[in-house]
C-alpha cells in the first residue's frame, strides 16, 4: 500500500490588510518532510506513526504553511495546488492520499480554497480513490469538501494539541478503506449559528460539553469519525460558521442521524453565546487590581494566529497611561527591533513603535528606554502546545526596558509575525514570565496553552483589530446573515 502524504494550510483573515503571496509560504520538500515532522505533534507526525502502525509505505510530498493573513494570492494558490498535483502524479501509482488542510483558506478567486484543492484532486483521481482529509478546528467546511473527501477528520481541542493523534486516526481510515475493511460515508450538519472565536475553547462551556459528546459518539460501534468545527468568523464565506460532520462505516442514515442530533444539541446552547468582554483600560485595571501575577491580557483584536498585525498598540498605550508595572508586550517591529540592534546592548533608545501595517490596529508610540537583550529569535518548543510545532524563529528580537527602575516594563520587538504559541518565545530572549505582573499574549484561545502554565490569571480582551471580537454583520458580504446571534441585532 502507497500511501501519499502533504500539507496546504492556511488560514485567511480576509478582513486583513495584507494579502498573502507565494513568498509569504515556507515549503517543506518531500526529502525533509519525515525527518522535520516525525519529533512535532502536527497532524503530519500522525500521518507517519500511521504508516508504522497500519503497515503502509509513505510517499512524501511536499508542506506548504504560511502565518495567517489576508486571502491567497491567485498566483499562490495557483503555484501550490499545482504543485501538489504535480507531485502526486509523479509518485503514482497511489492507493490513497492523506491530506493536512486548514479548511479556512480563502484565495482571491475561491472562498472555499481547501474544497477546491479537494475537488482538484478528485477530478484527477476519480471517485473511488481514497483521500482523508484534517481540518484544523477553526474549519469552514463547505458541502462539496465532505461529498469530494473519502472522510474528514477535524481536531477536537482548542488550543490545538491533538493533531498528532488525528493525524493518526485518518491514517487508520484510510488504511482500512483500502483494505476494504470499511466503506466511510459521511454527513455534514451547519447549526445557523455564529459561535464567536471567545467560546472556542474547549476545556469550558458551551464547547466542552458538544465535544464531549462527539468523543463519546466515536466509542459507537460503525462510526469511523465524529468532527466538530467551530468554524472561523474572520472569513467572509458562503459556509462561515460551525459544523459537524460524522463518518460512519457504511451506513448514511447513521452518519446524518448523529451528525443532526449533535447539531440540535449546539443549537440548543445558542443562548449561552452572548458575550462580555472587557476593553482595554478595564482590562488593564483589572490585572493591575490582582492579588496573584502574573496575569496573562489575551489581546483578540491583535490575533496573531487569526491573521492579524502583530503590532497593536492599544494594549501597550493602557499599561502606560495606567502606570502598570512588571508587563511584557511582544510587538512585531522589524525596523525598530534593527535600529535597537545598531545601538546595541545597554543603549539608550527613542523608539516609534507599532502601529504600522494600517489604521485598524492603534497609533504608533513614541518609546524611550534602554536595549536589554538582542536574540536572533529562534527558540524550540519540546511541550505539546497549540499547532503542534517545535522550532520556531521570530527573526531578529530585541528586548527594551522601558521606565525607570521598579516601573514600567519590557517592550519585546521581534523581526517576523509569530504567534505566541511557546512561552519561548519570551524566555529565549532572557524573560522569566513567572517573575512578572502582567503578560501580554496576542490571540484568543491559542496562548492559553503556553501561558496557563505561568499564569495566575488570564484576561480576555475585546481590543480592536483585523481580530476583533465583535464585527458588524453589515461588513459580510459573502456569509448568511440568518446566523442566529446576528438575529438578536
Amino acid at each position: 500500500m502507497r500511501v501519499a502524504i502533504a500539507g496546504f494550510s492556511h488560514e485567511s483573515n480576509t478582513f486583513a490588510s495584507h494579502p498573502t503571496a507565494l513568498g509569504d509560504f515556507g515549503v517543506r520538500p518531500a526529502d525533509q518532510l519525515v525527518a522535520h515532522y516525525q519529533d512535532t505533534f502536527s497532524e503530519m507526525a500522525g500521518y507517519i506513526a500511521g504508516a508504522r502502525e497500519h503497515n503502509f509505505e509513505l510517499v512524501p510530498l511536499f508542506s506548504a504553511g504560511a502565518t495567517p493573513a489576508g486571502p491567497l494570492t491567485r498566483q499562490a494558490y495557483e503555484e501550490l495546488v499545482g504543485r501538489l498535483l504535480a507531485g502526486l502524479k509523479q509518485a503514482e501509482p497511489l492507493d490513497g492520499v492523506l491530506l493536512a488542510l486548514h479548511g479556512a483558506m480563502v484565495a482571491e478567486h475561491f472562498p472555499h480554497a481547501d474544497a477546491e484543492t479537494v475537488h482538484r484532486l478528485r477530478a484527477h483521481f476519480g471517485p473511488s480513490f481514497p483521500i482523508v482529509v484534517t481540518h484544523d478546528y477553526h474549519a469552514n467546511v463547505p458541502p462539496s469538501l465532505v461529498e469530494e473527501a473519502t472522510a474528514l477528520v477535524i481536531y477536537k481541542t482548542n488550543p490545538h494539541i491533538d493533531q498528532r493523534e488525528r493525524g493518526l486516526q485518518a491514517a487508520g481510515i484510510l488504511a482500512r478503506t483500502v483494505r476494504g475493511e470499511v466503506r466511510p460515508l459521511s454527513a455534514l450538519v451547519k447549526p445557523e449559528l455564529l459561535f464567536n472565536i471567545y467560546h472556542h475553547n474547549t476545556s469550558r462551556p458551551p464547547m466542552q460539553p458538544l465535544m464531549q459528546a462527539a468523543i463519546e459518539l466515536e466509542k459507537t460501534p460503525g462510526i469511523l469519525a465524529c468532527s466538530i468545527a467551530a468554524g472561523y468568523q474572520y472569513a467572509d464565506v458562503p459556509h462561515m460558521g460551525p459544523s459537524i460532520v460524522v463518518v460512519a462505516d457504511g451506513d448514511q442514515a447513521l452518519a446524518q442521524r448523529e451528525a443532526a442530533r449533535l447539531g440540535e444539541l449546539m443549537w440548543a446552547r445558542r443562548e449561552e453565546l452572548k458575550i462580555a468582554v472587557p476593553g482595554p483600560a478595564a482590562a488593564v485595571q483589572m490585572a493591575m487590581a490582582n492579588e496573584r501575577f502574573p496575569v496573562t491580557l489575551l489581546d483578540f483584536g491583535d490575533n496573531i494566529g487569526g491573521g492579524s498585525a502583530g503590532d497593536s498598540t492599544f494594549l501597550l498605550a493602557e499599561l502606560l497611561r495606567q502606570g502598570a508595572e512588571g508587563w511584557v508586550v511582544t510587538i512585531w517591529d522589524p525596523a525598530s527591533a534593527q535600529q535597537c540592534n545598531q545601538a546595541g546592548i545597554g543603549a539608550q533608545v527613542a523608539l516609534r513603535v507599532g502601529g504600522k501595517t494600517d489604521t485598524l490596529h492603534g497609533p504608533t508610540l513614541s518609546i524611550h528606554g534602554r536595549v536589554c537583550t538582542l536574540h536572533e529569535g529562534r527558540y524550540e518548543e519540546r511541550e505539546r502546545r497549540h499547532g503542534g510545532g517545535r522550532h520556531f524563529d521570530q527573526g531578529l528580537t530585541a528586548v527594551v526596558a522601558v521606565g525607570g527602575e521598579g516601573r514600567g516594563g519590557l517592550l519585546v520587538l521581534n523581526s517576523q509575525r509569530t504567534a505566541p504559541m511557546s512561552i519561548h518565545q519570551l524566555t529565549c530572549a532572557g524573560i522569566q514570565p513567572q517573575h512578572q505582573q502582567i503578560l501580554v499574549a496576542k490571540g484568543a484561545v491559542a496562548p492559553r496553552a503556553a501561558y496557563e502554565p505561568v499564569s495566575a490569571r488570564l484576561i480576555e480582551v475585546d481590543t480592536p483589530g483585523a481580530t476583533a471580537i465583535h464585527r458588524s454583520p453589515s461588513e459580510y458580504k459573502r456569509a448568511r446573515k440568518t446566523l442566529y446571534e446576528w438575529q438578536q441585532h
